[in-house]
């Protein structure tokens, strides 16, 4: 009978413990998803779509689909996009999906 009280008392540990963890989650998702949804209200972020072709990675902006920048890589796609937009900040959003991993792949070797 203990060990069953015992295996009990485990199992309700670990629901409480799991909607503990699931409720700081959600909160830290809504904090920043809300920072997120705050900055694209006021054009701070722009979601940038990313197509490619030969060596060059041509980027647009995602809503409105003008041209942003461009460059050969990582690097040169934040200076170029920081020259053009110094008070604003980008996200790779979508696009064609072997250029997007490369340019995240990249994202190690670049300073912001």
């Amino acid at each position: 009978m203990e060990l069953l009280s015992f295996i009990l008392d485990l199992i309700f540990l670990g629901i409480v413990t799991w909607f503990i963890f699931t409720w700081l989650v959600s909160r830290y998702l809504e904090r920043r998803i809300g920072s997120m949804v705050l900055e694209l209200d006021e054009e701070r972020l722009i979601p940038l779509t990313v197509e490619v072709d030969l060596d060059q990675y041509f980027c647009y902006n995602s809503i409105t689909k003008a041209f942003v920048c461009q460059g050969r890589n990582l690097k040169e796609i934040v200076e170029r996009f920081k020259q053009r937009y110094p008070d604003k900040s980008a996200a790779i959003y979508d696009g064609d999906e072997v250029a997007v991993g490369t340019l995240r792949s990249q994202l190690d070797q670049v300073k912001f």
